[in-house]
């Protein structure tokens, strides 16, 4: 019975990854594409331009518009690396004072003995069956 659900995991688990990685591929495509996209359309804004401003006002505006957005998404980024994080609210430092004074009264063995213990019960239970 175990075997068959263990089985059962690895099977799905093989069936998301090769999920998740044709997804993956399939978006980097599109991100490939969108990048073409966004040259042709840049080319064809430059071309227009360049009719009505000539090619040196075309390129400067193109290139400005560009400088603009680069910077406005730059500075998004910035404000959100430097948003608060989670674990800098009073009741997670709190929680977190309480975790680092436990830590300091734990024994080698208290803080070891669990992991050797799930160690030496996967020795045991996780072998390949004899046939």
């Amino acid at each position: 019975m175990l075997a068959l659900l263990s089985l059962a995991a690895r099977l799905a688990l093989a069936h998301a990854v090769r999920r998740l990685a044709q997804a993956s591929a399939l978006f980097a495509a599109a991100v490939v594409f969108a990048i073409i996209a966004l040259i042709g359309f840049a080319a064809a804004l430059w071309i227009w331009l360049a009719h009505l401003l000539g090619p040196i006002g075309a390129a400067l505006l193109i290139g400005g518009a560009g400088l603009v957005l680069a910077l406005i998404f730059a500075l998004l980024a910035r404000a959100k690396l430097r948003t608060a994080s989670p674990l800098q609210s009073p009741a997670a430092q709190a929680l977190l004072t309480e975790l680092k004074t436990h830590n300091a009264e734990a024994s080698l063995f208290t803080l070891l003995g669990p992991a050797l213990g799930a160690a030496l019960l996967g020795m045991f239970l996780g072998g390949k069956p004899k046939e």
